[in-house]
């Protein structure tokens, strides 16, 4: 009997703290449900409206709190010179507070404070937090690395946003999601066309952006360069080509028009002989001398020579 009320001690020892925990924390579970504490996220421009979930009756004094400043009271209202300029409204029948257009700055604290009867009830906080929503798709960049090894390709990805806004980032591929935005993955010519996906978000919005690799054999590899060589001869020899026509031609057109301006001198000079002999069998036969004289004697012919006289 002894060792059996010694045994039901122990137990009543061991139980005893137990029991009293699990009710320690039930209660400390109801007291943080029942304050309401919680965080609602928001983007730039929207409307909000922060509640405290209390039943009116038998409260007989409210404040809101942003901070450390007041902005809204149970019998008056909002304030004049509170710091969300005309975008506050208060409702008196659920005390509940209306933030319109936010903006990034209207992040933070909002505490709910009650009194019923002559006690003060707990602080109720709720966090706003407001965020520019994402509105560009990120910039995905990759690197194939080839290796001789074992046939396989190493892939190197970048993911990038554009915009300062204060994001997260993360990389899918398959079902492996990675919270990076650079990531090193090995992938194999059997695994087919791969997709990566990189997605950068906030709270309140997200934006993707995808880029497909395939790991080519080494086959493939060297195949395309030699495509990519045998169009780059081509190219060249048809160019070779081109420029030798240009220059073929050229050279004719030349030759033409050298032909041309021979037979226009020969023309002259032939035209001029004929009118010279013209001259002569109609006996002017002072051109022929002048042009014999200036040819044979080598010097211009006398201005007052006479033609000669017939001796017969």
């Amino acid at each position: 009997m002894v060792g059996g009320r010694g045994r039901l001690r122990c137990l009543s020892c061991f139980f005893f703290p137990l029991s009293t925990g699990l009710l320690l924390g039930v209660c400390l579970h109801s007291v943080e449900a029942s304050g309401g504490n919680r965080v609602i996220n928001k983007k730039v421009g929207d409307s909000v409206e922060l509640s405290p979930n209390v039943s009116p009756e038998g409260i007989t004094d409210v404040h809101w709190k942003y901070g450390s400043t007041v902005v809204a009271y149970k019998e008056t209202g909002v304030p004049k010179n509170n710091p969300f300029q005309d975008r506050l409204e208060f409702n008196k029948n659920n005390f509940s507070l209306t933030l319109r257009n936010l903006k990034i700055q209207d992040s933070g604290d909002f505490i709910f404070t009650s009194d019923l009867g002559d006690k003060q009830r707990p602080a109720i906080i709720i966090t706003l937090k407001v965020y520019e929503a994402v509105t560009t798709k990120p910039i995905l960049t990759s690197k194939v690395l080839h290796s001789t090894v074992n046939g396989s390709c190493t892939v190197l990805l970048d993911c990038n946003l554009t915009s300062d806004i204060n994001v997260s980032y993360s990389v899918t591929v398959g079902n492996q999601t990675h919270r990076v935005s650079s990531l090193q993955y090995t992938i194999r010519p059997e695994d087919g066309a791969t997709t990566f996906t990189c997605r950068v978000s906030n709270p309140v919005s997200e934006m993707p952006a995808f880029k497909t690799v395939t790991c080519k054999p080494a086959s493939d590899k060297g195949s395309d360069s030699s495509r990519v060589v045998f169009f780059v001869h081509l190219f060249i020899g048809f160019l070779v080509v081109v420029l030798l026509v240009l220059l073929l031609y050229y050279s004719k057109s030349k030759g033409t028009c050298w032909n041309r301006d021979k037979q226009l001198e020969t023309a002259n000079q032939d035209q001029h002989e004929q009118q010279v002999y013209s001259s002569l069998s109609h006996g002017d036969a002072c051109v022929y001398e002048t042009l014999r004289g200036s040819e044979d004697a080598g010097e211009p012919p006398h201005e007052n020579a006479s033609p000669p006289t017939n001796q017969d």
